[in-house]
């Protein structure tokens, strides 16, 4: 499992970072295999921290 922190919204690396907080989520999670953000997207956290990605609306 890895740990995804949504203050930070970053990856929280166990020995590294604190991981009070931080979302335990599948080493296949799209988060930790995606290189980029898709243009026109943002990343963003659903309410239950999870990171998600969501529609840049201007």
């Amino acid at each position: 499992m890895r740990h995804f922190d949504p203050k930070t919204m970053t990856e929280a690396i166990p020995g590294m970072h604190k991981l009070e907080g931080t979302k335990e989520l599948p080493d296949d999670n799209w988060f930790f295999t995606a290189e980029t953000i898709p243009e026109g997207k943002k990343l963003a956290t659903n309410t239950a921290g999870e990171p998600i990605l969501v529609t840049i609306i201007q």
